[in-house]
């Protein structure tokens, strides 16, 4: 596929044409992700392949019209002339997203202050329904490791998670972190890859962030956990309060779910 000449076409549908293509990011994804000048401003366009459900880019384009349109603490989607989200081009889904002009948030505690107020603020959300994309489901990893010697403390560690779906549904992002967090220019932090933000449990949103974002390579290749951050993103989400047992069990237990989905499939425990 001539990528400049597909963009060009594909954006035709929004109404540009003065159109220049700057960079494609994560060349290796089977997702297409463009960086483009149109008319003279900067975009996303992104392209996921219609070999996936139709669910995932309703999920994908429905949270950045919320968070973005609505309630600005994402980028906005672009709708087209008949007041779609996205089309269907050349094998993928096609959206738009505007280019956020500003830079990726630093690991400070000051601005994991600021991202766990903007969580609490996501977490609060009460008028959006559509369901996230990360899988809840803890019965399926029963299935691993089943010739393994750990196979058994594997399984308690299962039978001691709660079932996730019954406490506290509201609207999630999966992947918290710095590196889905950018700072405009006016210093207002930006929530990026939406990919499956939707109505999940809150404990696995924090306890995916408990488990990645605080976590660093040292220079002698150790891991080091900055509880120095993840002080300050609990003071941004909980404020000075002590936080109820039964809050910091379930997101304990939210952190170990997490782990095992990233052992179980090298990556987000979606």
């Amino acid at each position: 596929m001539n990528q400049v000449i597909s963009c060009n076409r594909i954006l035709q549908n929004w109404g540009f044409f003065d159109i220049e293509v700057l960079e494609q990011f994560n060349k290796n994804s089977p997702r297409l992700i463009f960086k483009i000048r149109a008319n003279g401003c900067l975009y996303l366009l992104k392209g996921i392949p219609i070999s996936k459900p139709e669910s995932v880019i309703l999920g994908n384009t429905l949270a950045h019209e919320y968070l973005g349109n609505q309630k600005g603490i994402a980028p906005q989607i672009m709708y087209l002339p008949d007041g779609s989200l996205f089309i269907e081009s050349d094998g993928f889904r096609f959206y738009l997203t505007e280019f956020i002009d500003g830079k990726p948030m630093e690991p400070t505690a000051e601005n994991e202050y600021r991202l766990g107020r903007g969580v609490k603020q996501l977490h609060a959300y009460m008028d959006y329904d559509y369901p996230s994309g990360l899988n809840e489901n803890k019965q399926r990893f029963y299935e691993w490791f089943p010739e393994k010697t750990f196979k058994s403390e594997f399984d308690m560690i299962l039978d001691s998670l709660p079932d996730f779906a019954e406490y506290d549904r509201c609207l999630i992002h999966t992947d918290l972190g710095p590196h889905n967090t950018m700072v405009r220019v006016d210093g207002e932090l930006v929530l990026i890859d939406l990919d499956d933000a939707g109505i999940g449990s809150r404990y696995l949103d924090l306890g995916y962030a408990f488990i990645m974002q605080f976590v660093e390579h040292t220079e002698d290749m150790r891991l080091n956990y900055r509880f120095d951050l993840a002080k300050a993103f609990l003071e941004g989400y909980y404020g000075q309060g002590e936080i109820p047992r039964l809050e910091y069990d379930l997101l304990w237990h939210g952190a170990k779910r997490e782990v095992m989905g990233n052992v179980t499939n090298g990556g987000n425990g979606a």
